[in-house]
């Protein structure tokens, strides 16, 4: 991909026309045409557009970094942190990870250590909050190491070591053995809480709690410890407030009623919901996709489907449309669920096809087996039985391929549920007094993350063998 598209396919039309009056020539001129032709379009291999262009590679790439260099002081004059926020907001992260690079080049005339100190901060923040795609381990520690550099305190050392960790444990989760992966156990965890207890070092509590809340989410799957836990940061976030640059309340109100959501807690969630969108949550709002994916979902299962569908245009689609990687997965997951729910078949087999080449691409195992579950479902509800069977069987195998099959014990059991649904239907027998039990645990665990649709299923077998 070409940097300068991926930066014009963010562009609204009022900046586009910024770069359209810039005054360029000759082949500068010739390249950026050529670009914009390409802004909402796979833009092709770069052998093939210097081939077309009638220039080298290398005098490609040199323009392509003029060009990008003129948009940014069209766009931000002041270039500096403003620029990076800039890239962060436009959710560019391959450009926002090279010019940090280059500003980092800059930083050697700086003799404040002040605003050294926040410069590395900043882009230590931007770095550990990068996409699993974009995540780079190194440059992460490079540039916290930066940080205690210049003037470090045993509390800065606590702070990055566990704000790293909490960056780790999410990280991990997306691999197919997380648990090895990670290396470290709760009891770890709460080792160290037992250590920071009582000191004044609350932002490393802080990212310690936000550790063990994550741990609660993907290694070891218990909501209320995540409530717990949430609500032990909550008690502190009048120490820590100042050390962020949005609004700590509101986040952790976000945090929490994706808690309650999580733990079922559905009408709580919804209030809480409620009145933060109300309010207005801006997009550089920490983990801003996911709230709006929980809040939708929220919307979905309350039958808002309106309300979802407004909110999954305005935040999702331009994810889709750009190919935002785990944002176009995860916008395009929730629209599958929206439109399976309001039994919309044709658009839900749409963006359940747009998710699987998204999850191709950045594979991401949570995502991978919630799509396994849609398209099981998506074929169960348009009444090809034979197809949903294929697939259940097939997931089944996939899952005791993993090396770590208890954190997926319950998908087993689901897939298992499915089969008997389709054999008591192809057979015209009663559904056994297991599956439905079976049916009855796994609708309570699952309603929140597939809205409902486990139910739907079971009451198309209950339908099926009237």
């Amino acid at each position: 991909m070409s940097q300068l598209q991926s930066l014009l396919q963010t562009l609204s039309d009022q900046e586009l026309n910024e770069l359209d009056s810039l005054r360029l020539i000759g082949k500068e001129k010739i390249v950026y045409d050529y670009t914009k032709k390409f802004r909402s379009v796979e833009f092709p291999d770069i052998p093939e557009v210097v081939k077309e262009l009638g220039i080298t590679e290398a005098h490609y790439y040199k323009i392509n970094s003029i060009l990008l260099r003129k948009a940014y002081n069209a766009l931000i004059p002041q270039q500096g942190t403003d620029l990076l926020q800039f890239l962060k907001r436009k959710n560019v992260f391959n450009l926002l990870r090279h010019e940090i690079i280059v500003q980092d080049k800059k930083t050697s005339g700086l003799k404040n250590k002040k605003d050294l100190k926040a410069f590395y901060l900043l882009c230590f923040h931007y770095l550990i909050d990068l996409p699993y795609k974009y995540y780079d381990k190194k440059l992460i520690d490079v540039f916290g190491k930066k940080y205690l550099s210049v003037d470090k305190s045993r509390s800065d050392e606590l702070y990055v070591k566990f704000h790293t960790l909490f960056a780790d444990i999410n990280r991990i989760a997306a691999r197919k053995n997380p648990k090895r992966s990670l290396g470290i156990t709760v009891s770890d965890l709460l080792k160290y809480e037992k250590e920071l207890e009582g000191t004044d070092n609350h932002l490393a509590l802080y990212y310690l709690y936000r550790c063990i809340c994550s741990y609660y989410s993907y290694y070891d799957k218990q909501p209320k410890k995540v409530i717990e836990y949430l609500k032990k940061a909550m008690n502190i976030k009048e120490q820590i407030a100042s050390f962020f640059p949005i609004d700590i309340s509101l986040f952790l109100q976000l945090l929490y009623a994706d808690a309650l959501f999580t733990d079922n807690q559905i009408a709580e969630a919804e209030k809480i919901y409620n009145k933060a969108f109300e309010k207005g949550v801006d997009e550089n709002m920490y983990g801003y996709y996911f709230h709006c994916e929980q809040y939708a979902l929220v919307s979905i299962l309350r039958e808002k489907y309106e309300q979802a569908k407004e909110l999954l245009d305005e935040v999702f689609q331009p994810c889709i449309d750009n190919r935002m990687d785990i944002y176009a997965t995860r916008g395009a997951l929730c629209y599958v669920k929206l439109y399976l729910s309001n039994t919309d078949l044709k658009n839900a087999l749409n963006y359940l096809n747009i998710a699987k080449v998204n999850n191709e691409k950045t594979f991401y195992l949570p995502f991978d087996v919630q799509l396994r579950v849609l398209e099981n479902i998506y074929f169960f509800m348009k009444k090809d039985y034979d197809f949903s069977f294929q697939l259940a069987n097939r997931n089944i195998k996939f899952l005791k391929a993993q090396e770590q099959t208890d954190i997926f014990e319950n998908y087993l059991l689901l897939w298992k549920m499915i089969i008997a649904m389709i054999n008591s239907i192809t057979r015209k027998t009663e559904l056994s007094e297991e599956i439905i039990k079976d049916y009855e645990f796994l609708n309570v665990g699952y309603s929140n993350l597939y809205c409902g649709l486990l139910e739907k299923i079971y009451q198309q077998t209950i339908k099926e063998l009237k």
